[in-house]
């Protein structure tokens, strides 16, 4: 006999629960994953993101629920638009232009603020005139409970092939919510809030001149930085023929120094888990291989009238011991809007360096500028010590420049000196805008070996010019470089590279044929540029830019070479 106390009830409970379990797995298959994932209401558009030549009719549909729409970039919901048919689809720039007409996305624009301080007045405008546009429409499903659907963007193109402008350059639509960019308290691209409050904070003194003399330094939204100024969108990247390539949502940035106070502004672009489970960009936007996992739309810092020096000088040293950015050229649309012209390039991190160089990622140190940029807490010690060695050892002793030698790849020191000297580079360098990177620990590969190596970016600022003795500008503001020069290994063998690039890469003739091919390509893009954020279609300012380019590299190597002689 059995007795059924309360713990053989439990027991028995348990069993007849685990039984009926069994059998409804045995009569009720498992359910289609793909079949629930069609359950969930996703919205389908009858046409694909692109480019097409006539109107036509957009029609959604949904598995579930009413569909709701917007066509200015704000996240739908059931206050937007009802779908109740196919939409038309045109060439929207006969619209009226929106976006494009704001003037608190830079304080450049106060003219009259500006004056009081200085005469640097960048000449900003407004367009005067209806800007390209494409049609955004932006749409979600919603179901009896008001549950959501993701959002489904598209960006379509009509009647763009016979406009101007656009021959052999890429396009990226970025679309999102409009107050992501343009809300007073917490627009990423806006003077905002932040511009009021460092107004207010300073003019209770009864001073005008608290303010910094250039007017991109001035305080405003666009000048935060970090996550919390991170606003997520969807960037849809489209080749130079029109075909779509990748549509993916993102986190956006304002990138840049200074030039975050410019119109318009560089935009980093990242990849994140959390957005739609992807940690890349899952295209190949560079042509190398490598699915960045973060990118940088460049709208050329303080080159912002011919974009072309960090471009040029990139290109013709990528086979240096110097780590080197891709670039590719791009007209980006802003929620529809006509938004300028840009280089989108690689962006240095741990993944860029893991892919190049066949390194860990997770071993990855970089510094900029001082900083450490990837690493753990404490790895800045590593630059910190390297640093202080190199500085103040005395480097004419045999051993001390042996051990220099250990702490630095040599041939990469002397390649990234050779080529900024070359070039001139100054003004905001080279106390600010270096980098390098090394492995924290030792790796058995070619990069592995923990010495620091350099990186070549931000070519734009003050530079470039003919008769500037830029070994002594160096020597004076930089105390590493200012001591290695002592060295006579290194002081012949940095004059040799530098007379090694004005006699190959760097040659007179031969830039002068890349500016003139780039001049060329960039001519009609930079026109349509101008006009739109200058009210200037003449061209007069980027050809006189890339004149003096021109003329540097015809003449830099007449003025330096021979200075070089004082330096043996």
């Amino acid at each position: 006999m059995i007795f059924y106390n309360k713990k053989n009830r439990v027991l028995l409970g348990i069993s007849i629960f685990l039984i009926i379990l069994v059998v409804i797995f045995k009569l009720f298959p498992k359910a289609d994953e793909n079949k629930l994932l069609e359950n969930k209401g996703e919205v389908f558009f009858s046409a694909e993101p692109g480019f097409y030549e006539e109107p036509f009719e957009l029609e959604m549909t949904a598995k579930s629920g009413t569909i709701y729409y917007t066509l200015d970039g704000t996240v739908p919901d059931k206050t937007s638009m009802k779908y109740e048919g196919p939409i038309q689809i045109n060439d929207a720039s006969d619209q009226e232009n929106v976006y494009s007409m704001r003037t608190d996305v830079s304080t450049g624009f106060d003219k009259e603020e500006i004056e009081k301080i200085s005469s640097d007045y960048p000449g900003y405008q407004a367009p005067d005139y209806k800007i390209d546009k494409a049609t955004v429409v932006r749409a979600v499903s919603c179901d009896e409970l008001g549950n959501y659907s993701d959002v489904k963007t598209a960006t379509y193109f009509v009647g763009f092939a016979d406009k101007p402008g656009y021959e052999g350059m890429k396009i990226l639509s970025v679309v999102t919510d409009p107050s992501n960019l343009f809300d007073y308290e917490t627009g990423i691209y806006v003077t905002g809030k932040s511009y009021d409050e460092y107004v207010d904070k300073y003019r209770g003194s009864g001073e005008y001149y608290w303010r910094e003399e250039f007017w991109g330094f001035w305080y405003a939204n666009y000048r935060n930085r970090g996550i919390k100024w991170e606003r997520k969108a969807e960037c849809q990247f489209f080749d130079e023929t029109g075909e779509p390539v990748l549509s993916q949502e993102c986190g956006i940035r304002i990138h840049g120094g200074v030039s975050r106070g410019y119109n318009p502004k560089s935009l980093n672009i990242y990849a994140r888990k959390e957005y739609d489970g992807n940690k890349t960009l899952q295209a190949d936007l560079f042509g190398t291989g490598y699915y960045a996992s973060a990118a940088t739309l460049f709208q050329g810092g303080n080159d912002v009238r011919t974009k072309a020096k960090d471009y040029v000088v990139s290109a013709a040293v990528k086979d240096f011991h110097v780590a080197t950015m891709s670039y590719e050229p791009y007209v980006l649309f802003l929620n529809g809007e006509y938004w300028g012209v840009y280089w989108l390039n690689e962006k240095y991190n741990a993944e860029y360096f893991s892919y190049y160089y066949g390194v860990d990622k997770d071993n990855v140190i970089m510094v900029k500028s001082g900083a450490l940029e990837e690493g753990k807490e404490d790895s800045l010690k590593y630059y910190s010590k390297m640093y202080e060695f190199c500085s103040q050892s005395d480097v004419t002793r045999e051993e001390n420049y042996e051990k220099v030698c250990e702490l630095i790849d040599i041939d990469s020191y002397i390649d990234y000196y050779a080529i900024m000297l070359y070039i001139g580079r100054s003004g905001d360098w080279p106390w600010l805008n270096y980098g390098l990177w090394r492995v924290e620990k030792t790796e058995n590969s070619p990069y592995g070996d923990g010495k620091w190596r350099w990186i070549i970016f931000d070519l734009n600022s003050p530079g470039f010019s003919v008769d500037l003795d830029s070994i002594k500008y160096v020597m004076d503001h930089d105390e590493m470089f200012k001591n290695m020069m002592t060295n006579d290994t290194f002081r012949a063998q940095l004059i040799h590279r530098i007379e090694e690039l004005a006699d190959t890469v760097l040659e007179a003739e031969r830039m002068n044929d890349i500016l003139i091919e780039y001049q060329s390509f960039m001519a009609e893009p930079m026109r349509k540029h101008d006009k739109r954020f200058f009210g200037d279609d003449s061209l007069t300012c980027f050809n006189e830019e890339m004149e003096k380019l021109k003329v540097f590299f015809a003449e830099r190597k007449e003025y330096l070479l021979p200075l070089l002689d004082s330096y043996r």
